[in-house]
């Protein structure tokens, strides 16, 4: 079975979307606290957190990791880095022995996103993709 993790904030909801469109239990990282809706405030506060490695609040998720198998985390990038928001999924949930599935969303720059997800994942864990959508478009 497949578990979709995703996380999304933005008033176009990219990540959501796509996490949509995927067959299988969809999860949403919610915050604790209300969630800035401007661009800026999002850029900037969102960015800061992330760039800091700033531990932030993740409302509790119910999900039994035993019954899936693949795990699909769709999550947009945040200056250029997996968001503060799904680091601390993956801090609070420890994936093991899945298979992953990796999709980011952005406005241009991913450079060190996937390197920041896998340095979040346990080594028994296989990545299977690695996909990118830029502005909605899917780049190879």
């Amino acid at each position: 079975m497949k578990a979709i993790i995703v996380h999304s904030t933005s008033k176009l909801e990219r990540s959501l979307k796509i996490a949509q469109t995927i067959e299988g239990d969809l999860f949403r990282i919610e915050h604790v606290k209300p969630v800035y809706k401007s661009k800026f405030a999002q850029m900037f506060f969102y960015g800061y957190l992330t760039v800091a490695n700033k531990k932030v609040q993740i409302k509790p998720m119910s999900i039994d990791f035993g019954l899936y198998d693949e795990i699909y985390l769709v999550s947009p990038v945040w200056a250029g880095r997996v968001n503060a928001f799904m680091r601390q999924f993956l801090k609070e949930y420890p994936l093991i022995n899945k298979k992953i599935h990796v999709i980011a969303t952005c406005e241009g720059g991913y450079k060190n996103y996937f390197k920041t997800v896998e340095t979040l994942l346990d080594q028994s864990n296989e990545i299977i993709e690695k996909t990118v959508y830029v502005n909605g478009e899917l780049i190879k």
